[in-house]
């Protein structure tokens, strides 16, 4: 899928995104180019769940939520694989 839609569920990515808020994301940036530290990226973890790329390994991400309080992420569950990734947030809707 090159681009999807993706509703957010939560407030771990506010400020920069809201419960209920639809982004579109995309599969194409990283088929030609690598994760990058501050890209917000749909990722697979038995649900879709969006987060900000806050480091990056030769074959995995951390991830984190803008909103620390309310987040759970790489801090509660590690490194994941960037086979993981569905896509990287491309726009907000």
């Amino acid at each position: 899928m090159l681009l999807f839609r993706v509703k957010v569920k939560g407030h771990s990515m506010e400020p920069a995104l809201k419960h209920n808020q639809i982004v579109i994301a995309g599969s194409l940036p990283y088929f030609f180019g690598k994760p990058h530290v501050g890209d917000i990226v749909v990722l697979s973890r038995g649900k879709c769940i969006i987060k900000r790329i806050i480091n990056v390994k030769e074959n995995e991400i951390f991830v984190v939520g803008d909103n620390n309080k309310e987040s759970t992420d790489s801090r509660d569950f590690g490194w994941i694989s960037k086979r993981k990734i569905i896509g990287k947030v491309i726009c907000k809707i």
